[in-house]
């Protein structure tokens, strides 16, 4: 269990000769954005159908040593339902274009399926390599949620208790380059604001931010948690 930010006046100072994030404070509209009832709710409740009904997954941890939980499976949207979700993200970043980087090493698996039920994960704060995404997204789609299993933003915390920041910036990619290390437990982080999961909500971030899934739910197929993921570079 991850520890939920306290009133910071109360906590000590950050230590020094200590690797540091920068901070970037959550705030609808600036750094991260929502959209209600997005599809219409038989269009909604199709997708999650087919989700659902899809044969083929990629198994992550319990399963694999895959550092990411549950299932997986790609295509969960289909062309013109995936421009809905691309051209509202466009509209909201005035940006032109948004892509899906291409890499040798990692798999980036955007308009994916994924499937995770209580027994097969947990939070694990991370930022999305600044190479291969500037803008993540989650669209829900659990009809029944556990609206404690959205999404949470994180902030650094220190071993006297201490609160630092949550973003990854230039020259860093990722918290293995800017905090210097290759594990991080979760008792190094505060949860500072949590977005609840709600059945048909889009939501949108900046990717160099410290987030993670709050937690997962359910244990047959159809009561665990099932969420679309994206992940974008802009033009």
């Amino acid at each position: 269990m991850i520890q939920k930010l306290p009133d910071i006046s109360t906590l000590p100072s950050v230590p020094t000769n200590v690797p540091t994030l920068s901070y970037e404070k959550p705030e609808l509209g600036k750094n991260y954005w929502i959209a209600d009832n997005f599809f219409p709710e038989k269009k909604a409740i199709e997708i999650a159908n087919r989700c659902f009904n899809k044969s083929k997954w990629k198994l992550g941890k319990p399963y694999t040593n895959q550092l990411w939980p549950g299932m997986r499976s790609k295509n969960a949207l289909k062309r013109a339902e995936l421009e809905l979700v691309e051209n509202w993200a466009k509209n909201i970043l005035n940006k032109s274009e948004l892509i899906v980087a291409e890499s040798t090493e990692v798999i980036v698996d955007s308009n994916a399926a994924i499937l995770v039920g209580e027994e097969e994960g947990a939070a694990r704060p991370h930022v999305d390599n600044r190479k291969l995404c500037e803008y993540g997204a989650v669209l829900y789609l659990s009809k029944n949620p556990n609206p404690n299993c959205g999404t949470s933003f994180y902030r650094l915390k220190y071993a006297n208790g201490a609160v630092g920041g949550n973003k990854v910036e230039a020259p860093y990619h990722n918290l293995v380059d800017a905090l210097k290390t290759k594990a991080l437990p979760l008792s190094v982080w505060y949860e500072e604001h949590a977005i609840e999961n709600v059945f048909n909500r889009l939501i949108l971030f900046k990717g160099n931010l410290v987030h993670s899934a709050s937690g997962y739910f359910g244990k047959e197929k159809r009561e665990r948690r099932l969420a679309v993921t994206f992940f974008w570079l802009t033009n």
